[in-house]
């Protein structure tokens, strides 16, 4: 089964709260001398960031004095401990004027124990002065998002490609948000082609059907099961330019799990970030734009109205009690510099006055988290929370399902798109709803019932009304089903009949041991006894168990894919599987093994972000990442190769700094390698100028 139950209303996730104890503001004990005592800070994304920090995090001490003071590494340390056991002792970074602020980093992730969780103690010694601070850092869930790349239609004789800077727009959220590298699933998909007029994004139609086409991208395993280990939190479809009429749609989604982003917005990654944000119940931050306003979480100033973020109804709330500062309409609340401390580590350090990237129209590098957002996303990441409600504790007896799927119009009008039956263990928690979808025999009993809703909205920047809006649904289908009823309370919208006989599939093509690599044909055959049209979804598996789609609601019998931009394996692990429907029953074949030869990694740098120059002796930090299809981003320092075509290599990791460039003109290479031992490279320029 390969078609997904998309949840098209916001969920809010209730996550248990971890209690943390940190001690980073605690006062400290005084040396013997004059020198005031220090205070200790313990820098993910923020200084003051909610007492909440993330195991296996890139993580920067800063010690705060009263006065300025020489940087001398002979006289300044910060001791790093977890437990009883000593894991590095810091300089601060170099500088050539006095500073009131010293930063400790650690050269490499790998070079302070990787951050691993646990019970730190952080002591600074500046001069006679001493202090010291602790904190808990805890493991978060892994979150998964797949970005693709779209190529779309703007209007007839209008096809408009992507440029490909979406693959980093993700890193972004990887700085604001509380995950570690390991657990940060930016997963790159194949590129989509909806270049066909009917996903003209400048109609309501065509931006329905490219969310649609990615909302099919779900693994067909979260249908019942969302909080499962191989479902997405949100799928990115990335594309070229703004959509709608009048082409002002920044971005936009129809519900979970797909979003569209636009590429070439100047703030896309701040965008991916929010979007995200709202998975996790986020509310936004705009004035008379809709918004979900969570006062004990991120409250705009109270002269904001919008939306209560737990009565969505209400559309006149305003959080009165409202401490936040006033700002432009649009933006987001005000990160402070001199009260957050935000930093971003491994790129620009310590930020001015930044804007919640959970507003809108605040140019890219002026975007930030805040200490609430930090908090609440570090409690809904927690490893022993569910990443969705809808589901009971599952049973030892599968149960069969079909997932529905159309749209029903403010009159009453359904349009139903291919369902698909499937079985799961897991028992679907009915939640009330306006609409539902019953289950009934031949007598027209009901022998089971699903309430929903429908959002006849786009959450978009600027939101939009639709009309019809999109269900899908997982509905029980109990043996003697003879139809399935769409209700709109007790009103009858359409029934959907059930035929006796499940379709026949058949794969013809790729066979047993075939070695595959680029262009490739997917052929099978399909047949209905009852005479039903028949739809089929086609699925790729490099291990049997995760499965990527590659197509879904077509009505021909093969697919012509391009292998080289699926994951591969230096053994013959590769599968096909292609489900056929009727339109509700629907059954499932798979390929015998076959080969798709592994993939090279993609490199990219970050930091420094283009060619620069600095002295010295002065401390740049090296950043940078790669993302290999088999082995999703790679983190080792050991795969991962900082190297200067004058001085050799230089070191490891995502992160390096480094303050021992000679005087030159450097080639800087980041290698990446893969598991298969396969390479790939990306350079920066970077000349070194005499002090």
């Amino acid at each position: 089964m390969s078609k997904q139950l998309v949840r098209f209303s916001r969920v809010l996730l209730v996550l248990g709260v971890l209690t943390l104890a940190l001690y980073a503001f605690a006062a400290p004990s005084l040396a013997q001398g004059p020198t005031e005592a220090p205070t200790i800070q313990i820098v993910q994304a923020l200084g003051k960031q909610s007492d909440k920090y993330a195991a296996g995090k890139d993580t920067v001490i800063r010690v705060l004095l009263k006065e300025p003071v020489p940087v001398n590494p002979a006289e300044q340390k910060v001791v790093v401990k977890l437990g009883d056991q000593t894991v590095a002792t810091l300089e601060p970074q170099p500088a050539s004027e006095p500073q009131k602020i010293l930063t400790f980093t650690c050269p490499s992730r790998a070079a302070c124990g990787d951050w691993k969780a646990g019970d730190y103690t952080f002591e600074a010694t500046i001069g006679p002065a001493t202090a010291q601070a602790a904190a808990k850092f805890q493991a978060r869930q892994a979150l998964r998002v797949l970005a693709v790349g779209v190529k779309v239609n703007y209007g007839p004789g209008d096809v408009r490609n992507v440029e490909g800077k979406w693959k980093q727009q993700g890193d972004f959220m990887r700085q604001v948000y509380p995950i570690a590298p390991e657990g940060y699933k930016w997963i790159i998909g194949q590129d989509l082609d909806l270049s066909d007029d009917k996903y003209n994004l400048r109609t309501d139609d065509g931006m329905r059907e490219v969310w649609q086409a990615l909302a099919n991208l779900q693994p067909s395993e979260c249908t019942a099961n969302p909080k499962g280990p191989t479902c997405y939190n949100l799928i990115i479809g990335f594309v070229k330019d703004r959509q709608g009429k009048e082409g002002n749609i920044q971005g936009y989604t129809m519900g979970a799990p797909a979003n569209i982003v636009t590429e070439s917005d100047e703030d896309a990654p701040a965008t991916v970030a929010h979007e995200v944000a709202h998975v996790f119940g986020v509310g936004d931050e705009y004035d008379q734009m809709n918004g979900a306003f969570n006062c004990p979480v991120n409250p705009p100033p109270p002269a904001f109205v919008g939306r209560d973020w737990n009565n969505r109804e209400n559309l006149s709330f305003r959080c009165d009690k409202s401490t936040a500062e006033p700002f432009p309409v649009g933006t987001g609340s005000i990160v402070k510099a001199d009260v957050d401390y935000p930093y971003e580590v491994g790129g620009r350090g310590a930020l001015p006055d930044m804007i919640s990237f959970m507003g809108s129209g605040a140019p890219q590098d002026k975007n930030w988290t805040t200490p609430a957002i930090w908090s609440w996303l570090f409690d809904q990441l927690a490893p022993s929370a569910a990443v969705g409600m809808l589901h009971k504790a599952a049973p030892t007896t599968p149960i069969k399902y079909v997932a529905a799927f159309g749209y029903i119009s403010k009159a009453g009008d359904v349009t139903i798109e291919p369902w698909y039956t499937f079985t799961d263990t897991t028992v679907i928690k009915e939640k009330p709803g306006k609409y539902s979808i019953q289950a009934v025999d031949a007598m027209s009993v009901t022998l089971a019932t699903q309430p929903f809703d429908l959002q006849f909205i786009t959450l978009s920047n600027p939101p939009r009304a639709i009309d019809p809006a999109p269900f899908e649904i997982a509905v029980p289908f109990p043996d003697k089903t003879a139809a399935f009823k769409i209700m709109q309370g007790d009103k009858v919208l359409k029934i959907v009949p059930v035929t006796p006989n499940a379709p026949e599939v058949n794969l013809i093509a790729p066979q047993a041991g075939e070695t595959i690599s680029s262009t490739y044909t997917i052929k099978w055959e399909g047949k209905d006894k009852d005479g039903d049209k028949l739809y089929y979804a086609v699925e790729y598996s490099d291990n049997g168990e995760d499965w990527v789609t590659l197509a879904v609601d077509i009505a021909a019998t093969e697919w012509t894919d391009d292998f080289s931009t699926i994951p591969g394996s230096d053994q013959p692990v590769g599968r096909i599987k292609i489900t056929a429907t009727d339109g509700i029953n629907a059954t499932e074949a798979t390929s015998a093994l076959f080969s798709v030869p592994p993939q090279a990694p993609e490199v990219f740098i970050e930091e420094p972000e283009k060619d620069i120059t600095i002295q010295a002796g002065e401390e740049i930090a090296l950043s940078g990442a790669a993302y290999d299809l088999q082995d999703e981003w790679i983190y080792e320092d050991t795969q991962l190769v900082w190297s200067s075509d004058l001085q050799g290599e230089l070191g490891g990791g995502e992160l390096l700094y480094v303050d021992n460039l000679k005087p030159g003109k450097h080639t800087i290479t980041l290698k990446a390698t893969n598991s298969f031992k396969l390479s790939g490279t990306a350079k920066v320029i970077v000349t070194v100028t005499e002090k």
